[in-house]
Formats: C-alpha cells, structure tokens, sequence
C-alpha cells in the first residue's frame, strides 16, 4: 500500500476520532441553576457555573432580607448567601462545591429569624 492511499484511508478516521475527543471536551461539566424567587417574590437567587459565584438579591423594599440556600442532594445546608438591601445591586460568594448534585433554595427572613417563604428546592449540577 502507498503512503499517500495509507493516509486517504486512516486520516478521515483519525481526524473523526480527534473531533469527537474535542467535543467531548468542551461539553460543560456543570450548569448554572437558573434564576429562582422566593415565595411571595421578595428574593431572587442563582448559581453561576461559570464563576461558581451564588447570588443573592433582595428585590422588595419589605423589612426582609434575601437568602440563597445551597443544600447537597442529601439535604445538608453547605453555604447561605444574605442580601439585606433593595438597592439595585446584589450580594454573592463563590464557595467551593463538590462534583455532583446540589439544590438551591431561596427565601426570605427578618433580622436573626429564620428563613420563610421559601422555595421549593431545585436541583443544578456542579
């Protein structure tokens, strides 16, 4: 066999296997949740998978603060993130999180209290 019929028949195979390999590569490990309010819509909240930052927005000017619960899928609480203020900006952290499932929470509380009107618990993979 020729090296020129050598290379028309393996190149294709082997350019199909390296775009494969790239594509698989640059498939997103993670995604972010989305945006999600409390009950009653005092709070929004999200979590970014591009720059692992948890957000927290207080979005009514009602005496309550905004908090962003990140539970494991197990139902432990791993970070809250508070945003006292309606004042047009937002309040966020980026802790680290472990690979796999997680849910997010966001509600609402006054002072020291805990937190109500809460969401329902959506699931975002990290």
């Amino acid at each position: 066999m020729s090296v020129t019929r050598f290379f028309k028949r393996t190149m294709p195979i082997a350019l199909g296997g390296a775009l494969a390999a790239a594509a698989m590569a640059a498939a997103p490990a993670s995604a972010s949740s989305g945006w999600w309010n409390s009950s009653g819509g005092g709070a929004e909240g999200y979590y970014n998978h591009v720059n692992g930052h948890v957000t927290a927005c207080d979005v009514k000017t009602d005496g309550y603060k905004a908090v962003v619960q990140i539970l494991a899928n197990d139902g432990r609480l791993l970070t809250t993130v508070t945003d006292s203020y309606n004042n047009g900006s937002c309040s966020w952290k980026a802790p680290v999180l472990f690979e796999g499932t997680h849910k997010i929470k966001v509600c609402v509380k006054k002072g020291k209290a805990r937190p109500v009107k809460c969401s329902a618990a959506h699931s975002f993979s990290v």
